[in-house]
């Protein structure tokens, strides 16, 4: 039974009232119904899964490959792969997983890139009741490690591609197996030095029949159906726990509230490990019958070819390369295409209205949503009104749906404002507040928290919000709701900040930046730069007395250190730290002042990062980041 089919049940009683076109014009209950319907459906959904004891997510891909095995799922560069390839091949690595002696509730870790083997291994990892770990294919050494280590896992498959990185830690995680398996070994006998190499020899004697249905039985609305981790605001990756609950639950409302369809070709470059790409684009198109066309990594050069070529009818975005599509050069292709909706997070106010309009997209669907949250927001949007939203509740949805709340945050302790009672402010209309959602137990949405990280998961929960005993979840993020039921994004609260389409936790910079030779303090924050998504990393330094630092070298010893993208773009030399008066790092100051000469002490210079070194950085180069002829 698909999605489809569900949804009159859910409609009916309620499409009369909703046609009044005066009540939609002065309330927008047309809008709101159109969640509410989807939101209803997941709802019935997960009941109904629950009863059939058909809980666990993989029942999503099963069913699918059941009922139209010869369906195209995937199609990667050019060639098509269906529904019974990838179930037959996941079968073969299910059973070598057993042979293993992977047991149910085991968690096995994978770093695979945007390839078919990504799904292979998630599936085969999945079906015998396991659960993937989702590994950051840019992480090495402290940080990869970390990973492995809070995953408790025995087993680490990786693609071999990822071979230097896994090289970092291979020695240092003792009583884990490691195994090469993706691209390169699928099809070929290809192996590799460092660790065994599952190849198709390897393989062959294993059935490709499918595993035991036991193994995906009794599953509770908290199990994990994976890990993805998260850089929070404590430093190291986090490992979000993704319930089978949020997952069935997410496959069912984005599909619904998108319209993804059977007949839909979804193209989705976002890295697949995390759930703006495996969720999002991925399951949300499987849950709906489509396809997804999977691309490696995003390329501005042959996006729209791509969308031509294999006719691709929606795609996934992130702000930052919507943006990249308008900084290029007209297209041939880029008016010539059969795209008629896009959906993702992060398109900025500023690039919205001339997206759409450039490249002849009517609609564009922008949702706010954490991998660990228990709510999302959606703003499906067809013109100039409600344009940059990132959701939108109206009258109708906010009275029936009352978990979400904006309080007020003192913006130098970060912490919530509390009245004379103890109890949080909430914020009027047009006032920027954090967002937090209420923790209802009876909801099939869970915070259940970060996998073995009591300190952090604490630290998301506030209580005693509204009434005595009351717990919310905190997003850590700063929205305002107008007057129509439209929210908007603010700014991230607390250090981590967000660049290049990733959150970048200043803790675990500042301590690797901190660990240089020469260095005594570091102080890392997130600075706004003209004509960029997000927020760039910045650095002040304190350099020990008599000391002089080695640019090149320290940009050679932080590529080690970090993932490119969490590289401080700019280096900042203070004759001292500042601190607060309970003497933590003054980040505010630092942040407000941004990468902004005239505005930063002269006594204070700037460096900023130019092909493998940091150079001075000038009022010239200052000038050319605002006149948009730099990207950084």
């Amino acid at each position: 039974m698909g999605a489809d089919s569900l949804l009159p049940v859910v409609a009916t009683g309620v499409g009369g009232f909703i046609g009044s076109m005066y009540l939609d014009a002065r309330f927008l209950l047309s809008r709101d119904y159109h969640q509410l319907k989807s939101g209803a459906a997941a709802q019935i959904y997960h009941k109904l899964w629950s009863f059939q004891d058909k809980l666990h997510f993989y029942y999503r891909f099963k069913e699918r490959a059941k009922a139209n095995p010869d369906q195209v799922y995937l199609l990667f560069e050019g060639k098509p792969y269906t529904f019974r390839h990838i179930e037959k091949a996941s079968n073969k690595l299910a059973h070598w997983l057993l042979a293993q002696n992977v047991k149910s509730k085991d968690i096995v870790c994978m770093m695979h890139q945007n390839h078919p083997t990504f799904f292979i291994t998630l599936f085969a990892i999945s079906k015998i009741g396991a659960i993937p770990s989702l590994v950051n294919n840019n992480l090495a050494d402290a940080s990869l490690l970390h990973c492995i280590k809070i995953a408790e896992t025995k087993l680490f498959l990786f693609d071999p591609v990822y071979e230097k990185q896994v090289a970092t830690v291979i020695h240092q995680a003792t009583g884990v197996q490691f195994f090469s398996y993706g691209e390169a070994t699928e099809l070929t006998e290809t192996s590799i030095d460092l660790c065994p190499t599952i190849t198709p020899q390897v393989l062959h004697p294993y059935s490709d029949h499918d595993t035991d249905e036991k193994y995906l039985k009794n599953i509770s609305n908290s199990d994990a159906a994976f890990l993805i981790y998260t850089s929070g605001t404590t430093g190291m990756p986090k490992a979000a726990v993704s319930q089978h609950s949020r997952v069935n639950f997410a496959m069912v409302m984005y599909s619904g509230v998108t319209g993804v369809t059977k007949n839909d070709r979804v193209y989705c470059v976002l890295p697949i490990y995390h759930s703006s790409g495996l969720i999002v684009s991925c399951l949300t198109t499987l849950q709906a019958g489509g396809t997804v066309v999977l691309g490696r990594k995003f390329s501005a050069r042959r996006f729209w070819n791509d969308c031509v070529d294999y006719k691709v009818t929606a795609f996934t975005y992130i702000g930052e390369f919507c943006r990249y599509l308008l900084s290029q050069p007209s297209h041939p292709q880029e008016r010539n295409h059969n795209v008629k909706m896009v959906y993702g997070n992060g398109m900025r106010p500023d690039v919205w209205n001339r997206f759409r309009d450039r490249f002849n997209i009517p609609r564009i669907c922008e949702f706010y949503a954490a991998t660990e949250a228990p709510t999302s927001l959606f703003n499906v949007n067809t013109g100039p009104f409600g344009a940059g939203a990132v959701g939108h509740r109206g009258y109708l949805f906010r009275s029936i749906r009352r978990e979400l709340k904006l309080i007020k945050i003192d913006p130098v302790t970060e912490e919530p404002l509390r009245n004379q009672e103890g109890y949080c402010v909430e914020c009027a209309f047009g006032e920027q507040g954090e967002l937090i959602v209420r923790m209802d137990p009876n909801n099939a949405l869970q915070f259940d928290g970060y996998y073995k990280n009591k300190e952090a998961t604490d630290k998301k929960i506030l209580k005693n919000v509204v009434e005595k005993g009351d717990a919310y979840f905190r997003s850590g993020d700063l929205l305002k709701l107008d007057a129509d039921g439209f929210f908007y994004f603010g700014d991230r609260v607390g250090d981590t900040f967000r660049w290049k389409s990733e959150n970048v936790a200043t803790t675990e910079v500042a301590q690797a930046v901190g660990l240089y030779p020469g260095i005594a303090e570091a102080n890392v924050y997130g600075a706004l730069v003209p004509h960029h998504d997000g927020r760039v990393g910045v650095s002040a330094v304190n350099i020990q007395k008599g000391q002089k630092l080695d640019f090149k070298d320290l940009y050679q010893y932080l590529y080690r250190k970090l993932p490119k993208y969490a590289i401080p773009v700019f280096i900042r030399i203070v004759p001292a730290m500042e601190l607060t008066g309970t003497f933590k790092q003054q980040k505010v100051q630092y942040r407000n002042q941004g990468i902004d000469l005239t505005k930063v002490p002269k006594d204070q210079p700037i460096y900023w990062l130019r092909g493998d070194t940091y150079v001075p950085f000038t009022m010239e180069d200052q000038q050319s980041i605002i006149d948009g002829k730099v990207k950084l």
